[in-house]
Formats: C-alpha cells, structure tokens, sequence
C-alpha cells in the first residue's frame, strides 16, 4: 500500500442520518479546519448514496441493508404457538383487503347484473366459498396479529436466551442478539477501506466495533491507522433500548473498546464509569457538547421571541430537544397552568407530525392554556442560541433516576448558557450541581410540577440576578465549541503528529 500524500486523512463513522447530530458535524468541521483531510459517514434514508461537502468535510451518507432480526428462542415458540399465522403483518393485510374485494364482487352478483360468456357457478356456491374463505383467512390473520403481539414481549426467554449466549459466545454474543452492527459494517466498512484513513473517529458505540475491524484489516494490508472511540453515552445504562438489544450493544463496545487507540466522551463523570467499567490506563479525554462562540457569517435568524408574536413583557420559558414520552415534558404543560401569563415553546423533532407532541397540544387543550403553548421545528445549530436568546428561561424537565440521565451535562445545558438564559433543570445529580455552583437557575423536583412551577416564579422574579453567572467571559469560553475541540485536535496529535495548521476554528 503506497504512503499517504499530503495531510493524514480522518474517516469519522456515525450510527445515524448525521444532520440532526450537531456535536458530530461540529467535530468533522472542526478537524477539516485543523487541517486534516476530513471525510464523515453516515446514515443515507433515500436509499442510495449521497456525498456532499459540509464545512471542508467530505460527508459520505450511505443506506442500511436490510437484514432479518436473528432467529430468537421466543421466534421460535412462536412458530408451534401461531402455526397457521402468515409470514409478516402485511402479507395479513393484503388479504384482508383480498376479502373485502371479494365481498364487493359477491354483492354485484347479487345484483342479478347481465354476465357475458363464461360459466356462471350458482350464487349459493360463491356465498360458501366466500364464507371458507372468510373463516379460513380470518383465522391466519387472528394469528398472526396475535404472534405480532407475542414477538413484542419480553420475559423470561429473554432472559434464558441472553443467559445462554452469553455463557457461550462471551462479549461475542452480540451476534445472536441483534443484527444491528452488522447492517453498520456492512453498510460502510467498503467506504472505509476504500478511504485507506490514517485515523478512524468512531462516534458512538454501534461505530467502534465497525471502525475497529476495518483498521485490523487495513493493518494487515500494511496501512498504519489509528482508532479514537468517542462514547456520547454509558452503554449499559442505555433505558430506551429493548434488553436484548442493550446487551447486544454493551458486549460489542466492550469486546471492541481496547482496540481504540484513544477513548473521548461527553462528561467527567462518563469518563471515570469508562475507566472503571473497562480497566483503561488512562481516564478518556473530556469533550462538552458545547456550541459556537463565534459561528461565521450568517443570515440573520430571527428571534423566538418575534417568531411567536409576543411582547418583551410577555413571560417565556424555552425547551429545545427531543420530544418522547421518556422525556416528560407533560410537567411543564402542568407546571405552566400555575404560572399565569407564561407561554412555553416546544422547539422539537417532528412538532408537526410527532405523535407525543400531539398528545402535548391535546393536554394544553385540556387544561386551558393551548394559546399558551408554541411547538415549532428546530433551527440550525450554529443559530440556536442567538435564536433563543429573548426568551426568558431555558427547561431541562430531564427524569432522575437513569445512570446516563444523572451523569450528563448535555447540549441544551451549553446552548443556554450561550443564550444566556437562566436555566431550570431536575435534581439529576451532575447537571443540578452545575447549575448551582455556577447560580444560573433554579433546581426543581423531578416530574413535580408545582415544584417547577415555583421555580419559574422565582426565575421570572429576577431574571437579571440568574445572569450575573454569564458576566464572566471565561465561563463561556470555556463552554464553547472552539475551546473545546482543542481536545480532539491533542489527542489527534499525540496519535497521527501534528495538526496540519495551527488549530480548529468555527
């Protein structure tokens, strides 16, 4: 394999459609500016391959393969279970709609219309055959539907079929669990070694295992390539994930996370789980999800403020992020009853068509206060402070009790800052203790919304007082972006030499 000419070529791999990843696309812009040869590969959904150039990085969006979830023990059962059920739901549906086209055309033979050539059997046999039809037809779909249920369950199985594997297989047992790694490795383990990078960025825990192969194989071919695992999450307190799925996950970051060269993460207190859950010898390099301090020229966004049509006397809180049930944002719809005046903004996902943000808007409807609550799309990362900045609080309602949720400083923490909100956020340990030490906002009990609903009066009381923290230029340098991907760029240099200008810019 020939030498690389020019700068070391860094090939970052994502689990996902990399447009909605503001901390990924910021570090793939980051780098480009280091001067690296960037390129960034993620997730294609139009089912075809799209590269594109993004902020000096060369972006390679690639679609999944499509793969059949692995043969499980309760797929199995179900099979002796559910005998007569059809192959999937939509073959089931197909012949429903089958019947009811057949229904029809009984109904126009009993209209007694002319029938031109052809046999005519007598209407008494169609009616019977329609009715075995009918039976026969309804009894696959009943069982059908009822093993979709089944295959929906979780139990003891389960816990059998994790058990044995595990026993088994060890850390390999991620195979007979779930097929997800290998539609990544398969989807974007050809780019890789066509790309022949000197350092490969793994985001995410599906990606470190993909990147870790792919640099075995480009060694044995002579190629010199380094690995940096950057976790954005502790794997084995993932609650979102289906069990199987969990432990699918956490056995294949765990067999692949020593062939990482280096491991980055999100907070300080992720990387002390990361050193003890995986013996490092060193604690993982820190960097925040923080925003742009100084984003290049842009078109002005606008403001929330003027976007919702209210007055600088009108109160507003602000929440920004994903918007799911596990989230719990019923609180502030609660929480804003008891505040008279104060209109909340949901800046969310999907606010039109998601169906939990529907159910949000049905219970402002209920309580009264629908004209007082606002649900719109998000806005480009590098906007979204300057954008949120009249409002005149940000919400993080984030649940307690999550090992991830309790050892988080997420994004939305930085980019109010940035916006220079005061913040309101539950008693999770790592993100409450932030907000006190620094005095930037108030503290409430999780799901309690009286609680919360006292510590917006208080905000709403002394709004200048909570900004006082943001006074301190040092504070938001060192929440921002630019400081913080310094970090990648030390760690880039202690791997490949080096960065091929003096450092990231934005």
């Amino acid at each position: 394999m020939e030498p690389a000419q020019g700068p070391a070529r860094v090939v970052m791999v994502v689990p996902n459609r990399i447009d909605g990843d503001s901390r990924v696309q910021k570090a793939a812009a980051s780098i480009a500016a280091a001067g690296w040869e960037t390129h960034l590969i993620g997730v294609s959904v139009s089912g075809k391959q799209e590269p594109y150039e993004q902020d000096g990085a060369t972006i390679h969006k690639i679609p999944l393969p499509k793969m059949d979830p692995p043969r499980s023990l309760r797929r199995h059962v179900a099979a002796f279970r559910f005998p007569f059920a059809y192959s999937d739901i939509e073959r089931a549906r197909r012949r429903e709609r089958h019947l009811k086209a057949a229904r029809l055309e009984l109904a126009a033979l009993r209209g007694g219309g002319p029938v031109r050539g052809g046999v005519r059997l007598p209407l008494l046999v169609h009616r019977v055959g329609r009715r075995l039809e009918r039976a026969w037809v309804g009894r696959r779909v009943r069982q059908t539907k009822a093993r979709e249920r089944y295959l929906g369950g979780e139990g003891r199985l389960e816990r059998i079929e994790r058990a044995w594997w595990g026993g088994l297989l060890g850390d390999r047992a991620w195979r007979r669990l779930d097929v997800s790694m290998q539609r990544f490795e398969l989807a974007f383990r050809p780019e890789i070694l066509r790309l022949e990078p000197d350092l490969l960025h793994a985001h995410d825990a599906y990606s470190i295992g993909v990147c870790v192969r792919a640099a075995e194989q480009l060694r044995r071919w002579g190629k010199t390539v380094k690995v940096v695992y950057d976790a954005h999450e502790f794997v084995p307190g993932h609650e979102g994930l289906p069990p199987n799925k969990l432990e699918a996950q956490s056995r294949w970051e765990r067999q692949y996370l020593p062939g990482a060269d280096a491991v980055v993460t999100v907070s300080h207190p992720l990387a002390a789980l990361l050193r003890e859950r995986h013996g490092l010898d060193r604690e993982p390099s820190v960097v925040y999800n923080a925003p742009l301090a100084h984003p290049a020229p842009r078109p002005d966004p606008g403001d929330l403020r003027t976007d919702l049509g209210l007055d600088d006397e009108t109160p507003l809180a602000v929440y920004i992020g994903w918007a799911s049930p596990e989230r719990q944002l019923e609180v502030m719809i609660e929480a804003a009853r008891l505040v008279p005046g104060l209109h909340v903004a949901f800046m969310v996902s999907r606010h039109d068509t998601n169906p939990y943000v529907k159910r949000l808007v049905a219970l402002g409807e209920e309580h009264g206060i629908a004209d007082r609550l606002h649900f719109r799309g998000y806005v480009a990362y590098e906007d979204l402070p300057r954008f949120i900045s009249t409002a005149d609080m940000g919400i993080h309602p984030m649940p307690t009790g999550s090992v991830n949720h309790e050892i988080a400083l997420p994004n939305k923490f930085f980019e109010y800052c940035h916006a220079r909100l005061p913040l309101i956020v539950t008693t999770v340990k790592t993100l409450s203790e932030e907000v006190r030490r620094l005095g930037n906002g108030e503290v409430f009990t999780s799901g309690d919304p009286r609680s919360l609903a006292d510590a917006m009066r208080r905000i709403i009381a002394d709004k200048d007082g909570y900004r006082r923290a943001y006074k301190d230029p040092a504070l938001l340098e060192e929440y921002s972006w630019e400081h913080q991907a310094l970090e990648y760029v030390r760690v880039y240099e202690r791997l490949i030499g080096p960065a091929p200008t003096s450092g990231p810019s934005a």
